[in-house]
């Protein structure tokens, strides 16, 4: 009995083990061509060819993962709105200059039409400072959160990717891509895992 143990209890265990390689392997296989596929409708342009992509790393989502992500992109926001304030301000000293100039002239008309190019960038100007302000808010608020964060559950999963592109001219771009996925690693939008609480409408300015 001991003998037939020494015997077959190892290769039972070689085979369990063999058999569960084997069924990771065919979901890594199953994630790989489902994230070809994503990258090829999705992130590529269509004027090039695939020549290799290649899944490398599979990082785990966490609450606080996400909540320093939404922080970064906030605040990413924040620096594009301050960069218009200056362009803004700019403007603001432009006009003064001009209705001075034109009061010199004593033009009276250019002096109202410039006037009322003042108005609305100082209207713009306030907007870009609220806007500013509630970003800045959000952040703060969200760094706070992120203290207390769950940081080692899992929301969802961020797949590292190589792939190799062939362009029209035969040049070759390598690069890394990014595709994120819920805990059914099922393949969705970036913004569905780090969901911003807060948006800025760029066009209105």
């Amino acid at each position: 009995m001991r003998m037939y143990l020494k015997i077959v209890l190892p290769a039972i265990i070689i085979t369990s083990l063999f058999a569960c390689t084997s069924k990771q392997e065919k979901e890594k296989q199953k994630l790989q061509s489902a994230m070809t596929t994503y990258f090829k409708a999705n992130m590529m342009d269509s004027t090039s060819t695939l020549d290799s992509f290649r899944l490398v790393k599979m990082d785990t989502v966490t609450q606080k993962m996400a909540l320093y992500e939404q922080s970064s992109l906030l605040l990413g926001q924040v620096a594009t709105l301050v960069e218009l304030s200056k362009l803004n301000n700019e403007d603001l000293s432009n006009s003064i200059d001009k209705m001075r100039l034109y009061s010199i002239l004593n033009s009276r008309g250019l002096v109202e039409v410039e006037k009322n190019s003042f108005d609305r960038k100082n209207r713009k100007g306030d907007l870009l400072r609220y806007e500013t302000d509630t970003l800045l808010s959000i952040a703060r608020a969200i760094d706070s959160a992120t203290k207390k964060a769950d940081s080692v559950s899992a929301i969802g999963f961020q797949a590292r990717c190589f792939y190799q592109l062939r362009r029209k001219d035969q040049s070759v771009q390598r690069d890394t891509a990014f595709i994120f996925l819920n805990t059914n690693k099922d393949i969705i939008k970036r913004s569905d895992l780090i969901k911003l609480p807060y948006y800025v409408d760029f066009d209105k300015f």
